[in-house]
């Protein structure tokens, strides 16, 4: 999120005069303590969301974690202490969310001292301890809450040695935000030093979560941000539904939340280079690392328009500073994107909107997508599907006398957006990683992603006046997914048609599904044919497998082909028309054996004939003959009869060779073209 330092370093004169005035009147606090005649109080409107979302999708998907390595002399019976003093000084801790009377209310509940839970690790091989610590702490931040029982937390400690502990907090997003790790930290620091020196203060909150939560229903019911939800309602009547990106799998039905995370670094001299033109364009880090991200979206997606959120940290009041609890909002950072226009202008527009979206980010985002009265998607988040998180280093760092603390990264392995880039500044660089949906994105895309971000930082810290067309077509290429399906072991296809795609210098994913699940493959939403359906189907088809086991006169053998062909013209033709799909279908020559079987060919060859009128009919299908490809390279033995028998890998070298040709000359041709 962006920082107080970031807004005020891109300010003018005049606004910095005009902050200064606001801020004064904001500080003083109208948040008044409710009054505790009840333990039930009415959900804040982003806890109202989360609930909501709970109820579609648990399974820990709405953790947030945070793990500290602490070396020294560290007394654990007093990091019990602190950390009890920090869940009975904190109301929101103690909080449970249940309907009541049908409103989805939240309860405090009584303090009850625990005690920590404590995990030996000890292991004195350095790479295998690590990796120990992160399955362990992706464990622990995987585990379900359940939300109407509680606590809503975890507090571990796992002990690596004398002086080393790693200690891991997993709390659920509806009680608390990143800002809440630091608030934390700060008074487990604070108060763990006050008691190495035998001193035990407990000091009370002026307000707490709850009152907070009455105060901010107050003032939206009241209309007093009113001005903020027409600004919003206004700014984004006409965005896109969503983005365009270069998915490698298509997306479901229903949202899913299955992630990874891809870390990288953007070393310190980049970082100097970047700050410099920071200065130039009269803006901040924030700014810059938003617009490089706009950028990159835009090369990737070639939408002209685009939304990314952006969360804010909405503690407006000196009070809040100093609480646990869901403050944190989300704003919508929407860009117009020309390719004539420069990197420059870009930078300064999304200054802009920036500021604009931060002088009304108080009204909850829930709020807005109400009043734009949108039709809700299930497959994907409203408004925006690319996040943008921007720490500093600060705000992770923690001070306790004797210990060396260090944050650990957790891998939680979910996704609440399509992606999400979360950029930490650092003294010495910038620490970043893009989170992705792994229904939505392969690994390999992302690492591209990545590859593509820092060339742009480079590109941009070297001249920011070139145009967005230019800095666009140095992005590498999206690759092209080709899905294989076969009716028997196809690998051998593999090399011939590397080479000729390589050679025509066509950036790809070439994989190959299980052979002998070509219906499969057709009609399973899961599958990887369906996965890759923005790409390209190659179906290598040889009906006789069909009939595997069946004797020639066998009085079924006509039956079973007509039946098949009938179902794989329907499955294909089905396939093709849901997803739009490109498809190459390979009608494979029959064995040496079936061509000696007159009626058994005679039937093969009706069959294929069938599909190939009715496939060919469908102009997403292009249909090959095997046969036909057998006589262009005069291949009068192809068939490899004892390859078929023993691994089902029915020809011989050379017509794979001759097969891989073809079908590579047929994607340049046909379906390359076609989809640009």
């Amino acid at each position: 999120m962006e920082t107080k330092k970031d807004k005020i370093k891109s300010l003018s004169r005049e606004q910095l005069a005009g902050l200064i005035t606001k801020s004064r009147d904001s500080k003083k606090s109208d948040i008044e303590r409710v009054a505790r005649t009840s333990n039930a109080f009415s959900q804040s409107f982003a806890q109202q969301r989360q609930w909501f979302m709970e109820q579609f999708m648990n399974g820990g998907v709405f953790n947030v974690p945070q793990s500290y390595l602490l070396k020294g002399d560290i007394r654990l019976d007093i990091l019990e202490d602190v950390l009890n003093a920090v869940v009975e000084k904190h109301e929101s801790l103690r909080t449970v969310f249940n309907t009541i009377d049908y409103i989805p209310s939240q309860i405090i509940k009584p303090y009850e001292r625990f005690r920590l839970d404590i995990i030996h690790l000890e292991e004195p091989d350095p790479s295998l301890r690590a990796a120990k610590i992160k399955e362990m702490n992706s464990e622990i931040a995987r585990r379900p809450f359940d939300l109407t029982v509680g606590p809503l937390w975890r507090f571990y400690v796992l002990i690596l040695s004398e002086e080393e502990i790693v200690l891991t907090l997993s709390l659920h997003h509806i009680i608390c935000d990143g800002w809440s790790f630091g608030v934390i930290m700060n008074e487990i620091a604070s108060a763990y030093r006050d008691r190495l020196h035998g001193q035990v203060t407990r000091s009370l909150l002026q307000v707490q979560y709850v009152d907070y939560s009455e105060w901010q229903r107050k003032r939206i019911e009241g209309g007093q941000l009113d001005d903020q939800l027409e600004y919003w309602i206004g700014k984004l009547k006409d965005a896109p539904k969503d983005i365009h990106l270069p998915y490698d799998y298509k997306r479901g039905s229903t949202q899913t939340y299955r992630g990874r995370t891809e870390y990288f670094f953007i070393e310190t001299e980049a970082v100097k280079a970047m700050s410099d033109r920071c200065v130039q364009m009269n803006g901040s880090m924030y700014h810059m690392m938003m617009s490089a991200l706009t950028l990159l979206m835009h090369g990737y997606s070639l939408d002209n328009k685009l939304c990314i959120g952006t969360p804010v940290a909405n503690r407006n009041q000196l009070e809040l500073e100093k609480l646990i609890g869901l403050f944190i909002n989300t704003v919508v950072i929407q860009s117009e994107i020309a390719s004539s226009m420069t990197f420059a202008e870009l930078f300064t527009q999304v200054r802009d909107h920036c500021m604009e979206a931060f002088n009304h980010a108080e009204i909850p985002f829930e709020q807005v997508v109400t009043g734009l009265d949108i039709e809700r998607q299930m497959q994907h988040s409203p408004v925006f599907q690319v996040l943008y998180v921007q720490t500093e280093e600060s705000m992770l760092s923690v001070s306790i006398p004797g210990i060396e603390v260090e944050v650990l990264p957790v891998s939680v392995e979910t996704a609440q957006f399509d992606l999400s880039l979360y950029a930490t500044i650092l003294k010495n660089g910038i620490s970043a990683g893009f989170e992705y949906n792994t229904d939505l994105f392969a690994q390999d895309t992302i690492l591209q992603m990545i590859e593509d971000f820092k060339l742009l930082i480079q590109l941009i810290t070297e001249n920011p006046d070139r145009t967005i067309g230019e800095f666009v077509s140095s992005l590498s290429r999206k690759k092209v997914v080709m899905t294989v399906v076969s009716s028997f072991e196809s690998g051998p296809v593999g090399e011939p048609m590397e080479f000729w795609l390589d050679k025509l210098r066509i950036d790809y994913k070439l994989q190959f599904a299980p052979y002998s699940q070509v219906f499969q493959q057709l009609i399973d939403d899961t599958g990887l044919l369906c996965r890759g359906s923005q790409g390209i189907g190659i179906l290598l088809l040889r009906l006789e497998d069909w009939i595997q086991g069946m004797d020639a006169k066998d009085a079924r053998l006509e039956a079973v082909l007509t039946d098949n062909a009938n179902r794989f013209i329907q499955y294909a033709c089905s396939f093709v028309n849901k997803h739009q799909s490109k498809v190459i279908l390979y009608l494979c020559p029959a064995s040496d054996k079936v061509n000696q079987m007159n009626e058994t060919k005679r039937l093969i060859q009706q069959s294929e004939q069938k599909i190939a009128a009715e496939c060919a009919k469908n102009g997403n299908i292009s249909v090959l003959h095997g046969d036909e490809i057998a006589v262009k390279y005069k291949l009068s033995e192809y068939n490899d009869g004892l390859g078929d028998e023993e691994g089902h890998v029915p020809y011989l070298r050379e017509y794979y060779t001759a097969m891989g040709t073809e079908l590579v000359m047929s994607i340049y041709n046909t379906a390359l073209q076609s989809t640009g």
